[in-house]
């Protein structure tokens, strides 16, 4: 019965991976995985594996596995199926691979829970204050370089309407966030007033955000201090922020992603501090009183980041209100200081959404904004010949217009749709929005797998491994009327090929690549939650929920599979990785 179980979880195992990767069934490569596959399940059972399995690793493992499992499905189906035509052989195959991927999952993931026991990375640290501000500093100088070749700033077409807005040629918009654009105006107008130059005032407001982000870094490097981590952890933590190439580019782009990114790590950051503090989470325990500096440490902090969070991101203001619940009831010990915070965060967040805008006349985003997933599918039925009533197609020709949509629809991006849409039907969408869904609904009954294609073609690189895209390539200031261009000060043919080069090391070598992948950060993050979880200290999964929120709104409003969506995810990353690993007096 041993050799009939390790068999049949071998060869289903090997069919998935063959299926995914298009390994030839003739490929000697699949013997000798087979081979392999065989003997590791072999020690497995040996070994007695799953019978010293607790029934909560389990249950965690198995949730992982299944939605890891539905992730690949859905992104890589159509290379799973092959060439394949016969529905009968589609669904023989599908489910064979469904099985074998259950088992990889499950059990990688079943390991890494065992694995994660072996790991010691609290206890010998370094204590001394000036680590974090040197932290902060190293990342200040590993940026420059950037930069003095990008001076004053990348600019995309965003960037730029938003400067549009601070020098009165557009109107004021929230599309972008207005407190983004308020926040680059008051730097801006700083650096007018000095010099009298455009790029100076923007320069300004870039070295802002540079200083913001490396003292958002030395806040986390004293937060890994004070839980103890052992110093080749906070070197690495170091060494990820000033070295990783995307957080160089993205700390001289002005984009609202990047403060908002800082924003999110110094949320979490603050999460595990307050975990730290003896009884933060037992029902009854007696905590300690808030201390003088901790008002500026923990309470300035939470507060400042969880009101940036709310403004500078739509989706940010979600995800903090899903995360707001789960806190309150951790913390529950602290409730007459987490009430007044988080009424505060609430209270000032939509004082300036609504009375504050209105005064000032600031546009909202649209209706159309809203529908980017939605849209896509519509147009992706409309360019791939999807089944249409003679009612539905009139209804989609009110909206945008018929001929255009094929050359405007891009799987992965919304925006061309979205033009059309704003184009000749956005008054008429603003009335008949119970038409629109009720047509979406029913387009969407006739034409399932065009929706379903549509719907991963736009969200895969947020939630599944192996999607391609580019990061931190856009150079300068964008093309645009107000006299701004590109004037760097660190220049030559050497600079460019040395930054050609760093963005394209991630497509070379393997694991350093993957960390240029938002989803796999996802799932690194799903897998941070569940060691957290099944911990001593389960209430350090609330570390992991923030930016995990933060993409599920993705999930469902995703404009363009674009890294800088989910940087919050990449900014944070060395604080989720280390929760599971906290050692607190909580318990």
């Amino acid at each position: 019965m041993t050799l009939l179980k390790v068999f049949a979880k071998s060869y289903l195992t090997l069919f998935a991976i063959v299926r995914i990767c298009s390994i030839s069934t003739a490929s000697p490569v699949s013997i000798l995985l087979f081979i392999a596959l065989s003997y590791i399940f072999y020690k497995i059972h040996q070994d007695n594996f799953e019978g010293r399995i607790e029934q909560k690793d389990a249950v965690l493992a198995s949730i992982l596995s299944l939605l890891f499992t539905i992730f690949t499905l859905a992104a890589a189906y159509h290379t799973i199926i092959g060439s394949l035509s016969s529905t009968l052989f589609c669904v023989i195959v599908l489910s064979l691979s469904t099985a074998g991927f259950l088992i990889i999952y499950y059990y990688l993931t079943l390991l890494i829970f065992q694995a994660s026991e072996y790991v010691h990375i609290t206890g010998t640290f370094y204590q001394h204050p000036w680590l974090s501000y040197a932290a902060g500093i190293v990342c200040f100088v590993c940026w420059l370089p950037y930069f003095l070749f990008e001076y004053p700033a990348v600019m995309t077409p965003d960037s730029v309407n938003q400067y549009a807005q601070i020098i009165g040629a557009y109107e004021l918009s929230n599309h972008h966030s207005i407190v983004h654009t308020a926040i680059i105006g008051c730097f801006y107008n700083i650096g007018m007033t000095i010099t009298g130059d455009a790029h100076f005032g923007l320069a300004m407001y870039t070295l802002a955000q540079m200083t913001f982000m490396a003292i958002v870094v030395g806040y986390v490097i004293k937060t890994l201090q004070k839980a103890g981590f052992i110093t080749p952890i906070i070197c690495a933590a170091v060494c990820f922020y000033a070295l990783m190439p995307y957080n160089g580019i993205f700390a001289v782009t002005m984009w609202k992603d990047i403060p908002f990114a800082g924003c999110m790590t110094l949320f979490c950051a603050v999460l595990v501090r307050l975990l730290l503090r003896p009884n933060a989470t037992l029902p009854n325990g007696k905590h300690e009183k808030i201390k003088l500096s901790e008002y500026f440490t923990l309470i300035l902090p939470y507060v400042f980041s969880g009101i940036m969070l709310c403004l500078l991101r739509g989706n940010g203001w979600y995800a903090f209100l899903a995360s707001l619940p789960f806190i309150l009831f951790a913390y529950r010990n602290y409730w007459k200081i987490l009430i007044p915070m988080n009424l505060i965060i609430i209270g000032i967040a939509l004082f300036v959404k609504y009375p504050c805008m209105e005064i000032y006349n600031v546009k909202q985003n649209d209706f159309a904004e809203a529908l980017s997933i939605p849209a896509q599918q519509l147009a992706s039925v409309m360019t791939n010949g999807g089944k249409l009533t003679d009612d539905e197609r009139e209804f989609l020709s009110k909206l945008m217009d018929p001929e255009k949509v094929a050359s405007a629809y891009q799987p992965d991006v919304s925006d061309g749709i979205l033009k059309l849409i704003r184009a000749s039907g956005l008054d008429y969408l603003e009335t008949h929005k119970g038409e629109f869904f009720k047509n979406w609904l029913m387009i969407g009954i006739a034409n399932p797998k065009l929706y379903f294609d549509a719907y991963v073609e736009q969200t895969r690189g947020y939630w599944y491994p192996d999607t391609e895209y580019k990061t931190g390539l856009a150079d300068g200031i964008f093309l645009n009327e107000f006299g701004l261009s590109w004037e760097p000060i660190l220049r030559g043919g050497a600079v460019v090929k040395i930054r050609e080069i760093l963005f394209k090391l991630n497509d070379l070598f393997p694991v350093y690549g993957a960390f240029w992948s938002m989803g796999l950060l996802f799932w690194l993050a799903l897998i941070a939650a569940a060691l957290c979880l099944r911990s001593e200290c389960a209430a350090s999964a609330l570390i992991c929920l923030p930016p995990i929120a933060l993409v599920l709104t993705l999930f469902l409003a995703a404009p363009a599979t674009e890294f800088r969506y989910a940087y919050a995810l990449a900014y944070s990353m060395p604080i989720f990785l280390t929760a599971p690993f906290l050692r607190t007096e909580n318990h």
